[in-house]
C-alpha cells in the first residue's frame, strides 16, 4: 500500500511539472519519435543463418580433447530440414 502511495505521488509530481506550453511539448514528442526511428534504423536485422544450432555449423560437438560428429545435422553443419517438408501436404 506504501508503494502505491509513493507511486501515485512521483506520478502526480512528474505530471504537474511537464509545461504548460504545448509547442514545447510538441516538439518534445516529435524529438522522441524521430530518436525512436533512427534507433530502429540503426540496428540491423538478425541475419537468416542456415548453420545448425547444436554445433554451430562447425558439423562437430565437444570440449576439445572429445569431439563427436554433430547428431542433430549428422556433421553437415546445417540445420537439419523439417520431416515434414512434402509428405504431410499431401496428407492433407
Amino acid at each position: 500500500m506504501r508503494f502505491l502511495i509513493a507511486l501515485l505521488v512521483v506520478m502526480v509530481g512528474c505530471v504537474a511539472s511537464l509545461p504548460s506550453d504545448n509547442g514545447i511539448t510538441a516538439d518534445i514528442a516529435c524529438e522522441t519519435a524521430r530518436m525512436v526511428v533512427q534507433l530502429r534504423q540503426q540496428i540491423p536485422p538478425t541475419p537468416v543463418s542456415d548453420a545448425c544450432e547444436n554445433c554451430n555449423g562447425t558439423g562437430k560437438i565437444g570440449d576439445g580433447k572429445i569431439v563427436m560428429t554433430c547428431p542433430a545435422c549428422g556433421g553437415t553443419g546445417k540445420k537439419p530440414k523439417s520431416v515434414c517438408v512434402e509428405g504431410c501436404r499431401d496428407a492433407r
